[in-house]
């Protein structure tokens, strides 16, 4: 349901344009859905966590506010935040992921005992996203955690649950891209800021410009190598040219192709459309190996998203586990 006011509200009397939109109006970025649009989410929300549970996770249900320090996503000028009646910050969920994982190394795993843990949540997360962007700040997720022994090891079963949802739930056929942060993080230390922001434009001349210039690839080679990384086709090989890369980049570049070509091959046993997409910026700052990005026809941004981030528990508490998850936006869709 639209947030924008009926015209006749900025004519009310006594009122000014500022007054009548507020009156009747949600603020920038949240709706007020009807009847019907909120049987349609709640419907799919139902549909989604029966094939959530059916993979044998268990719901949670994390605090909607915690503190700034808990949230990893994006800047605290991002966040919605607040002071209580004792003077302490707090902040509106914009990551929920944080919050499962401090939940986790504080008290979950004490309580049971287990080596393995699947967790799941349908709850909403909120964003200060700039007004001059038409972008939603109250998002709707349905994710799901795997945190313990070994828990890396899920990642492949995240994109079947995550695709399923889109096949089952919304009649969608989706492609996933699947990276590791190895070869983003080589380009970095070696390359600095201007391969980093060249990679996140997806900006493939620039990207070849740089590679001629600080690592000296012939411009041809150079030019095939950009397209490649960060376009590429699906199953497709890494090009002879790649030879020409410093020899940390080629490691790298061996790495990514190994741990990715692994998930990519598992897809391909259940009939998922994957692949192996060599170089993209990591979304979120505390992915730590293997990420992923599902796209449906028609969407810009990733209907889905997910990855590991093993270092995420470590930043709670000095807990030898792995963790690995995605999250879903169901208003999107």
């Amino acid at each position: 349901m639209s947030n924008t006011p009926p015209n006749s509200a900025a004519a009310a009397p006594g009122l000014s344009a500022a007054e009548a939109y507020r009156k009747v109006s949600s603020p920038y970025g949240f709706s007020m859905y009807d009847v019907e649009a909120t049987a349609a989410i709640e419907k799919a929300s139902r549909h989604a966590q029966e094939i959530v549970r059916a993979h044998g996770f268990e719901r949670i249900m994390p605090a909607m506010v915690d503190f700034p320090e808990t949230f990893s996503e994006g800047t605290h000028a991002q966040m919605f935040t607040v002071k209580d009646n004792s003077g302490e910050r707090l902040a509106l969920r914009n990551d929920i992921t944080s919050q499962v994982i401090k939940g986790y190394v504080r008290q979950i795993r004490e309580k049971t005992g287990q080596n393995l843990r699947r967790f799941f949540y349908a709850a909403p997360v909120y964003k200060d996203v700039r007004k001059n962007y038409p972008l939603p700040r109250e998002i709707y997720q349905i994710g799901c955690e795997v945190v313990g022994e070994n828990a890396s090891a899920e990642l492949g079963h995240l994109i079947q649950i995550s695709d399923e949802i889109l096949k089952k739930v919304f009649s969608l056929q989706a492609v996933t891209q699947v990276t590791d942060v190895s070869l983003h993080n080589a380009f970095l230390a070696i390359g600095g800021g201007a391969f980093s922001e060249a990679e996140s434009r997806r900006d493939a001349p620039h990207f070849s410009t740089l590679l001629t210039e600080k690592f000296g690839v012939a411009a041809a080679s150079a030019t095939e190598l950009a397209l490649w990384l960060l376009y590429p086709q699906e199953n497709g090989n890494a090009p002879a040219s790649s030879a020409q890369l410093p020899e940390s980049i080629r490691a790298a570049l061996k790495t990514s192709e190994s741990a990715a070509g692994a998930i990519v091959a598992e897809a391909a046993k259940r009939d998922i459309r994957t692949f192996w997409q060599p170089l993209a910026e990591p979304r979120s700052s505390y992915y730590s190996g293997v990420f992923f990005e599902t796209y449906v026809a028609g969407f810009t941004d990733p209907i889905a998203r997910g990855g590991e981030y093993h270092e995420l528990v470590k930043r709670y508490a000095p807990v030898d586990a792995e963790a690995c998850g995605f999250a879903l936006d169901l208003l999107a869709i």
